[in-house]
């Protein structure tokens, strides 16, 4: 596929996985995407899954735009203790669109937290309704978290 074709298909509002080879234009496309939308004045949710990442895009981690900062999961009573933050509310609330890069560096709990957080927030449809676009490569490093000493699982 071709990134013209890939950004018609964003265009289009669809949920999107965009991967690629390192170098294969990954982060160009979205920046152009963000350009679009920034444009069409839609609401944009810009998050990677780390800090230089981010910085790549202009946006912030998605642990810090969805408000669950380290955590991996969490409570019911968690999720609306997250969703309950008016800056997070606020910013879940008016996304119509979130962008995650390197998501092959987040690992499936805390990428179902954010879920639910946005479901706290704006309803019952995954991730509250919102397009998502997710961008990364599997095939590079795996996801990584650590569980501090003495915490482990028994």
């Amino acid at each position: 596929m071709t990134q013209k074709e890939a950004f018609e298909i964003l265009k289009a509002g669809h949920n999107v996985y965009l991967t690629g080879a390192a170098g294969s234009g990954k982060t160009y496309l979205l920046n152009e995407y963000i350009e679009f939308l920034r444009k069409k004045k839609t609401d944009v949710g810009i998050t990677a899954s780390t800090g230089i990442a981010a910085t790549h895009l202009g946006g912030i981690t998605i642990h810090s735009w969805a408000g669950i900062g380290i955590s991996r999961t969490a409570s019911d009573k968690e999720v609306r203790m997250f969703a309950a933050n008016r800056r997070v509310a606020k910013r879940l609330a008016k996304t119509e669109t979130l962008i995650i890069d390197e998501v092959s560096m987040l690992d499936a709990a805390r990428l179902s937290l954010v879920d639910r957080v946005a479901r706290a927030v704006r309803g019952k449809e995954p991730f509250g309704g919102m397009q998502v676009v997710l961008s990364g490569d599997f095939f590079q490093l795996p996801p990584f978290f650590s569980t501090p000493a003495g915490c482990e699982r028994k």
